[in-house]
């Protein structure tokens, strides 16, 4: 990473340029120099300076944002580097959404395991936003979710779409509404919970309003987690509904959970696809698994 980047990390992170200085090994004024080369370059004053050191500005902010998000990166990559020094194997990490790993992410991956047998091969679960989260870091290669709306400018993310689903509205099969034609002013009396909440952590990847999964008008979410397991415990628990894409009723529907009949649900075309990083080559491995995945989907080989 660009050295004026890193002391301007240490700067902000040890709020005053004597102590990162020391941290670092140089010298105070070379640092006091790169900062304000770094402040000219964008036009705005990234400190506030006083006798007892320096804070961020809100410029400052965002900057620092982006370059601990460019640290990291660096770190994943030596990380990884290491890693293939020491196993001599390819590895390839993903990202998805609850309901692809079921419908189709699960079949690419054992189709990927048995064609690549001694490939390290690694999922994590987890909402759009918290899946763009680990691609821009380096946890993860790639991303399969729902296409988010209002990206922050310039995270260099690319979209490649699989498939346009449908919303439905669930609760626990024994709910007041289930087995009723209702429309979405019935819902009102009844708690919305998100399993995909927009949190401080995406600040930085997208805007709020960019949250997938919430249609316009819809009521606040007096519930919520970050985890689809704990999220169908609190539908059994509460009289809650929860929005989320219709091709999972067959698999909720096994865990105890209900699909209302909703007269007025929206019914607009909501895309699922892939997500990679547009400045980083994709390794054989990974391009095989995204081949997978689309020969699944085209196949109709979902349930």
């Amino acid at each position: 990473m660009d050295r004026r980047l890193t002391q301007f990390l240490a700067v902000a992170e040890a709020g005053n340029v004597s102590a990162a200085a020391a941290a670092l090994n140089v010298s105070q004024p070379t640092i006091s120099v790169n900062i304000r080369k770094l402040e000219e370059e964008h036009g705005v004053p990234l400190f506030t300076r006083s006798s007892r050191g320096v804070v961020l500005t809100e410029f400052g902010k965002v900057l620092c944002e982006h370059v601990r998000v460019m640290a990291r990166l660096n770190d994943h990559a030596k990380a990884e580097i290491r890693a293939m020094k020491q196993a001599n194997r390819p590895s390839l990490k993903i990202a998805c959404g609850f309901t692809w790993w079921h419908l189709f992410v699960r079949d690419a991956i054992r189709d990927c395991a048995t064609d690549a047998p001694d490939a390290a091969l690694h999922v994590d679960i987890c909402s759009s936003l918290d899946g763009l989260r680990h691609l821009m870091s380096g946890d993860v290669s790639c991303f399969i979710g729902t296409r988010v709306d209002n990206i922050t400018g310039g995270m260099g993310f690319r979209f490649a779409p699989l498939l346009a689903v449908e919303d439905a509205y669930f609760t626990r099969q024994d709910h007041p509404l289930i087995g009723q034609v209702i429309t979405r002013r019935d819902l009102s009396a009844y708690p919305r919970m998100d399993v995909a909440p927009f949190v401080n952590r995406h600040f930085g990847i997208a805007e709020p309003t960019g949250t997938p999964g919430l249609w316009p008008k819809e009521a606040p979410a007096h519930l919520s987690t970050n985890s689809m397991t704990a999220g169908i415990g609190m539908l059994k628990d509460s009289e809650a509904y929860l929005i989320y894409p219709m091709l999972t009723q067959e698999y909720f529907a096994a865990q105890g959970i209900g699909m209302l009949n909703v007269s007025d649900r929206p019914t607009h075309k909501i895309q699922i696809g892939t997500y990679t990083l547009a400045e980083k080559t994709p390794s054989e491995l990974q391009i095989a698994f995204l081949d997978r995945i689309t020969q699944v989907v085209a196949g109709e080989r979902m349930p």
